[in-house]
């Protein structure tokens, strides 16, 4: 009790309240942050701002993190619920000084207030359980499912729109709410997948999105637009040939094309023995990966693949040879977008270099350069 007072946890969240409230409903402003770093953020998202505060309070972090969890399984709602919950606590108090039950055997008003407040949380507790899951799931629950699961068509569609319109006024302000309303629709237009309800599409677009959007800087929000196909953001280790093919074969590696001769963490033990015997070896070694390089790259012209994207970065010769050869090689990809890749192309990316199989191999509409901003 002496160390958490019911009115030291109303100002607290009060003070959570004071911060989000700024930026709250479709009036609300931007909130301005300045890292110690000297890096700006500037956001209307509740979670966001939340997320950014230094806080030292145990008891605030709890709140955050409960903010957070709600916002990852909801998706919205992380200023509202800080709202509400500034707004009971200060009830629960208010009730609590007001009329305490004096009748109970307690030594001081603080003690006696103390009980009162939590008398009156375990009744909103039982209250959440017992009547407020029931009303969500019967009377709340039933539009959103609607909204999310029919087809954007008629009613169904102005619902969805009307959803997007509010979702992002609470974000971006008026000036570009129908802009991004309208740039929204048109994506999950492009998005539905045939025998699927578009609650798929949605929970794709939402899982994948980071390896789905690019961010280019120097040009006004007005200039966003939908590009098809999907952006890998490295440009081609190797040069890329014109393709006059209808399709072009791909294939996702994990590993490396040429055998390394040690590894991170590997230690390369000498032993005292003859020392021309040893740099022999080592020059087998890299012999023999040089002709394991020739044959992976001889298999993958046997099967017409033409594009190589890498999760980590080749060695000059695996450079050279996919350039010789003609093939397009990209290295250094990012793990979000080779689960993307493999997601919509079925295939698995490629670890042991010795075991590419025709199933392996992805088919692709195009392949070709891109120029976004300053970055190809």
């Amino acid at each position: 009790l002496e160390h958490l007072h019911l009115k030291h946890v109303v100002q607290l969240v009060s003070a959570l309240e004071s911060i989000v409230l700024r930026s709250f409903g479709p009036e609300g402003g931007q909130v301005l942050f300045t890292r110690d770093t000297g890096q700006v953020m500037l956001s209307r998202s509740g979670k966001r701002i939340l997320s950014a505060l230094h806080l030292e309070h145990p008891l605030a972090r709890m709140v955050v993190e409960c903010v957070w969890k709600h916002s990852t399984i909801t998706g919205d709602g992380s200023k509202t619920f800080v709202l509400l919950l500034a707004s009971l606590l200060r009830m629960i108090h208010a009730s609590a000084t007001k009329e305490p039950h004096m009748s109970q055997p307690y030594n001081s008003t603080e003690t006696t207030e103390a009980a009162c407040a939590r008398h009156l949380a375990d009744r909103l507790l039982d209250f959440a359980v017992t009547e407020l899951d029931a009303l969500i799931a019967l009377n709340v629950l039933p539009h959103g499912f609607c909204v999310s699961l029919e087809d954007s068509t008629g009613k169904t569609e102005q619902s969805f729109q009307t959803l997007l319109l509010t979702f992002f006024n609470t974000r971006l302000g008026n000036v570009y709410c129908d802009f991004f309303r309208d740039l929204m629709c048109e994506l999950l237009s492009h998005w539905k997948i045939k025998n699927d309800q578009p609650s798929f599409s949605i929970r794709f677009l939402n899982n994948n999105f980071p390896a789905l959007h690019t961010q280019v800087s120097g040009f006004p929000v007005g200039s966003s637009r939908l590009i098809e196909g999907q952006v890998i953001h490295r440009d081609f280790a190797t040069p890329c040939p014109q393709v006059n093919e209808q399709s072009v074969k791909a294939v996702v590696f994990s590993g490396y094309l040429q055998p390394k001769l040690l590894t991170a963490g590997d230690v390369l033990e000498l032993g005292c023995g003859n020392r021309a015997t040893e740099d022999s070896s080592i020059v087998h070694f890299s012999s023999w990966t040089g002709r394991s390089l020739e044959s992976i790259i001889a298999t993958l012209q046997s099967f017409g693949v033409s594009v190589l994207l890498c999760a980590l970065k080749q060695s000059s010769a695996a450079l050279a040879l996919a350039t010789q050869t003609g093939m397009c090689l990209v290295e250094c990809v990012s793990e979000e977008e080779i689960s993307l890749f493999a997601q919509l192309s079925g295939v698995t990316p490629i670890s042991d270099c010795w075991r590419i199989c025709p199933e392996d191999i992805a088919t692709l509409t195009f392949c070709k350069p891109i120029l976004l901003g300053a970055h190809r």
